[in-house]
């Protein structure tokens, strides 16, 4: 009788299930859109979106910016204003100042996003890279600290295996190298928010300091980056410094 019970419920459930999926299988999702303003227009045969030009176009050609990309996630109300601004990578107030004050500058110019022909609330992530040609690029600038501090953690593994010094020098030693291992990533990470490789060795670096909260933090968010569709999803603005 206990089997039958089960295997209705399991059965109930999967039934209850499907028919979610199917629901949500049903749904038509559009994404929010930019409009733009009177004063500008958007060139629909570039690979750059409306928002990502129009950013580039505000911000570009000011000496006050420093090097780095900041990340923002915003939300898009059913009625086309913004709201829940939120800097997920900082480069430096100024910096950041000015890429908020240039998206909300936008809010109720956009399109919501809709549900089936409703406007929904959605969220919105743009990546914002400001870069001067004569220090190279980002990329090779992050993988520079992110090459050092890695040497670093495993000078510090090694460290802690040390036989020709006492526990104690050996663990101080190779905590100051770990704390330098940690600035380094930081600069990475200003450089290169959400790679992967410097998420995954700022876990490992906290692991051996014995952080385990941001140890954890940082594997999660390491797992969320490798999920392709959220690569996808990513949008890159670039203003010359």
């Amino acid at each position: 009788m206990k089997r039958i019970i089960l295997a209705t419920c399991a059965m109930l459930i999967a039934c209850l299930s499907f028919a979610q999926m199917t629901r949500l299988s049903e749904n038509i999702v559009e994404s929010p859109k930019f409009n733009g303003t009177s004063s500008w227009y958007y060139d629909d045969e570039s690979d750059c979106s409306a928002i990502c030009q129009y950013l580039k176009y505000d911000l570009e050609g000011n000496a006050n910016y420093s090097e780095g990309v900041v990340n923002v996630l915003f939300t898009i109300n059913a009625d086309g204003t913004l709201s829940n601004f939120t800097i997920k990578n900082s480069v430096s107030s100024a910096t950041d100042n000015a890429v908020l004050k240039s998206i909300e500058s936008t809010s109720g110019m956009w399109r919501p996003g809709m549900v089936n022909g409703t406007p929904a609330q959605m969220q919105r992530e743009i990546f914002i890279s400001f870069y001067d040609p004569a220090h190279g690029t980002l990329k090779e600038q992050g993988n520079a600290n992110l090459q050092i501090a890695v040497k670093k953690y495993h000078a510090a593994v090694n460290l802690k295996n040390s036989l020709t010094l006492s526990e104690a020098r050996a663990l101080k030693k190779a905590n100051n190298k770990l704390k330098s291992a940690i600035k380094l990533l930081e600069t990475a990470e200003r450089f290169l928010p959400s790679e992967p490789s410097v998420v995954f060795w700022q876990a490992a670096t906290y692991e051996q300091v014995g952080n385990e909260m941001l140890k954890t933090e940082k594997l999660n968010e390491f797992e969320s980056l490798l999920d392709p569709a959220y690569q996808a999803q990513i949008e890159l603005v670039d203003i010359s410094l």
